[in-house]
């Protein structure tokens, strides 16, 4: 039996499928309570057999205990507020994507030896690896990765074991002794008609549309969550993308943790469901958008359904205002 452990709903898509094809279902599946509507999702997770989920509320732990015995602290008072003891021994191996959070800390704390799936489709070979560079500049880093103590993050733990890439040979943040290489690419396009099926009674709960060929695609994601932007500016911001690039009908795929009211910003707009990961629209619709649009994203990365895929930087967004 395995471990998955997700904090978005495009991880729980990718590890369900994964479970799916690897002896020893039902494993298990731990579910960031962080995940919109987590308890709705885990039901129908559920109910596929494949797995077991496993919901872990992560904000009831509320920081990182320093000093003697830290990391025993750690784990005990993880344990003790979220309702969860890891027993890495019953595992045949474990998963997570993002080791950068209170689970990856808790992994640490286990001394649980895990693989470090990509957080998004293809981040390990991204532009923009600033984060794991300026880790590596502390002065206190080769010291962590030596003897445990401390936590690291984005792989370079020593307890992190394997690192997952959609293309170990692009990918310069490892030796090929720590690489795996695992295409989600070909993950999803190989899906069977079983598995399509099983996907889609996991993460669609609503009616797809049928016929919108020629459409535009609209995945936009909250900058103001992020601090970047206030509302009334993120909104004049999409408005003014959605003017420029739309063609034919207008679609809306939002981020799940966008809480926008995007059917008041756009009336007349098909709003598509929030929580439902973007890539599964490359399997469920019979037909193909003619343009997708996002701003400062990753999601087109792994997106087939769109013949013509636009990526802006919020710089240039903001310039269209």
């Amino acid at each position: 039996m395995n471990l998955y452990i997700c904090h978005t709903a495009y991880q729980v898509l990718i590890d369900l499928v994964r479970a799916s094809r690897t002896a020893g279902a039902p494993h298990e599946l731990v579910l960031s309570a962080k995940v919109p509507e987590a308890q709705a999702l885990a039901q129908r997770l559920r109910a596929t057999g494949v797995v077991t989920p496993i919901l872990v509320r992560e904000d009831a732990w509320p920081g990182i205990a320093t000093g003697f015995l830290g990391q025993q602290r750690n784990r005990r008072g993880f344990e003790k507020r979220c309702g969860w003891h890891l027993q890495p021994d019953r595992y045949a191996e474990i998963f997570i994507h993002n080791d950068w959070s209170v689970l990856g800390r808790y992994l640490q704390d286990c001394r649980a030896a895990y693989t470090l799936c990509e957080d998004t489709f293809a981040s390990t070979i991204g532009p923009d690896q600033s984060l794991v560079e300026a880790q590596r500049r502390q002065p206190d880093f080769a010291k962590k990765q030596r003897s445990g103590k401390g936590y690291l993050y984005w792989g370079d733990s020593r307890y992190c074991k394997k690192v997952e890439s959609e293309d170990p040979a692009r990918c310069i943040l490892f030796g090929a002794e720590k690489l795996v290489g695992d295409s989600k690419a070909q993950l999803l396009q190989s899906l069977t008609e079983s598995e399509k099926s099983m996907v889609r009674s996991v993460f669609i709960t609503q009616p797809l549309p049928q016929n919108a060929a020629g459409a535009t695609l609209l995945l936009p994601r909250s900058f103001v969550q992020d601090g970047l932007l206030t509302q009334a500016q993120q909104d004049a911001m999409f408005q003014a993308v959605a003017k420029k690039y739309t063609v034919g009908p207008l679609f809306i795929k939002t981020h799940p943790r966008d809480e926008t009211d995007y059917a008041a910003l756009f009336p007349g707009a098909v709003i598509l469901q929030r929580t439902m990961p973007s890539e599964v629209l490359n399997f469920c619709l019979p037909f193909t958008f003619r343009r997708a649009v996002t701003v400062q994203s990753f999601v087109l990365r792994g997106f087939t359904a769109a013949e013509e895929k636009i990526h802006l930087t919020l710089d240039e967004a903001r310039s269209l205002l």
